[in-house]
Parts: structure tokens; C-alpha cells; sequence
């Protein structure tokens, strides 16, 4: 229905740093690549194919929880060093995917899409922009 008068709406002024409910039977590490899981809507560790939430600002462990009974922190944007064995300045801009809570691939296929690379500063090692289904 239209509105017929004003109205206040709650504004949430940082979208950096999101509390999610996580998963029952999970322990999320802290710096893990965070995903959805699609059944729940909770957050586990990424597993491949999940859709991308963040990265964990904290450890959660709900290992003896249920769905939701605790929330972990996540960043949804940002730029993050991260390792990555494919590290070479000649795929900076490239699309970069997860396979698991650590693992990044220029694979897209049966992966997770979590951002750009923004930067080979040392070998081994990216700068990750991560894009998230939360950042903008």
C-alpha cells in the first residue's frame, strides 16, 4: 500500500562489518571466507558453489548449536592480502573464486565468486577486493 504519511526507516550507516547467523554444527575461524548456506540462510566456512558473505571479522563456534543460536561478524567489503598460489601481477583485475573457507582459484567453474585481484604484492600472495553478496 502507498504511504499516506511520513515515516521513519532505520538506516544501518556501516555496511562494512554484518552480524550473520550461523550455521548449526559449525565453527567459523576467524580470516575464513565466510558463504551461505542456501538451505539455512545461515553462514558456514565457504564450501564452493555457496554464495559469498564475507570474511570472518572473529571465530564463531556453534559446533553444538542449532541454526542461529550465535552470529559471527563478517567484513563484506574490502581489500584483504590473502594467499593464493596463482599469485602473478599479470592477473591483476582478474575475477578470483573460492573452492573452500581458504582456498582461492581463477576457476569459476563449481566455485564461489569472491572478488578481484587487486594487487601481487610478493609471491604467494594477492590483494583480494572482495565482493560479497552484502557489499556493494
Amino acid at each position: 500500500m502507498a504511504l499516506s504519511s511520513n515515516r521513519e526507516l532505520d538506516r544501518y550507516v556501516d555496511q562494512e562489518l554484518r552480524a550473520l547467523p550461523v550455521k548449526a554444527s559449525t565453527h567459523i575461524y576467524k580470516g575464513a571466507l565466510v558463504g551461505i548456506h542456501a538451505a539455512t540462510g545461515c553462514v558456514r566456512g565457504l564450501v564452493a558453489g555457496d554464495s559469498f558473505a564475507g570474511v570472518a571479522y572473529e571465530e564463531a563456534d556453534n559446533s553444538a548449536g542449532a541454526d542461529a543460536a550465535i552470529c559471527v561478524r563478517v567484513y563484506t567489503q574490502g581489500d584483504f592480502e590473502h594467499p593464493f598460489t596463482s599469485a602473478a601481477r599479470t592477473n591483476n583485475g582478474a575475477a578470483i573464486y573460492a573452492s573452500d573457507d581458504a582456498t582461492l582459484t581463477l576457476t569459476a567453474t563449481n566455485n564461489s565468486a569472491v572478488g578481484r585481484q587487486i594487487e601481487a604484492p610478493t609471491s604467494g600472495k594477492i590483494v583480494l577486493r572482495i565482493k560479497s553478496v552484502f557489499g556493494q
